[in-house]
């Protein structure tokens, strides 16, 4: 046996402000229905007083579905779980950008491409190997100034093996350089004192590589045939001092790699 009209009522209002003033969704009528023990029928009618006493109130959305006024009947439970379920969620709205995540750049929105790709880096070959080039003609300028030259690496054993040592500074200095940059750029699976270690080095050998073309410039220029004695102490210090920083480096990398060093 079903409830008063008023009691019914008076259940379904309760019920709608209890969830708004919990910040739910209104209930739907087949949650209504289970907790007024009512008829669809009585809790429409219900909703539609509540409805004519609280314009705020939205009238109940229509669903199209067979219903019986029977109370405790098999068809009204069934309509009413096939209500139920054809109810849609609410739409999840997204959230409001602040102007202070816009600020701190934790809100950067994506601006598509007008062109939709990206600018293609086949120029970067052509700058590299002009700075390639003039990098490499200056080591090698201050290495021959510098006392490097020609040198038999294998004496005594047949003709032996002639290599100009020249080489071996733009090969050090510079290939030490894109090294510590490549881990410096990698520096989320590293450790603290790995990446500081190479952001160190990486300026170090930055200051060195600029310092040596500057002076085997500035020495052409003047017509320098051989280096003061001091260039000439630095520079034989120069292939000394890379592999110390890259075994360093290197041993740095490999500890981190085994001992997962970003989440120290």
């Amino acid at each position: 046996m079903s409830a008063p009209s008023t009691d019914i009522t008076d259940q379904i209002r309760q019920a709608i402000q209890a969830a708004r003033q919990a910040g739910e969704p209104r209930p739907g009528r087949p949650a209504l229905i289970k907790l007024t023990n009512a008829t669809d029928h009585q809790v429409r009618k219900a909703l539609a007083t509540l409805a004519a006493e609280d314009i705020s109130l939205p009238p109940e959305p229509h669903v199209e579905a067979e219903t019986t006024e029977e109370p405790g009947g098999d068809l009204a439970e069934d309509t009413s779980l096939a209500a139920e379920d054809h109810q849609l969620p609410p739409a999840i709205e997204p959230e409001p950008t602040t102007l202070a995540e816009v600020a701190s750049g934790e809100h950067q929105p994506t601006v598509p491409s007008p062109n939709g790709r990206l600018p293609r880096s086949w120029p970067l070959v052509f700058i590299g190997l002009a700075a390639a080039v003039a990098i490499w003609g200056g080591w090698v300028r201050l290495g021959e100034l510098t006392g490097f030259g020609p040198i038999n690496l294998l004496p005594g054993i047949g003709h032996g093996f002639t290599l100009d040592t020249a080489v071996v500074l733009p090969l050090s200095v510079e290939f030490y350089s894109a090294y510590a940059l490549r881990v410096l750029l990698a520096s989320d699976r590293l450790s603290a004192s790995t990446r500081r270690f190479a952001r160190r080095s990486f300026l170090a050998s930055l200051l060195v590589g600029g310092g040596a073309q500057i002076a085997s410039h500035v020495m052409a220029a003047a017509t320098v045939t051989s280096a003061p004695w001091p260039v000439t102490t630095l520079v034989a210090c120069v292939p000394l001092l890379v592999i110390g920083l890259a075994t360093g480096l290197a041993t740095l990398v490999k500890r981190d790699a085994s001992t997962g060093g970003a989440d120290q």
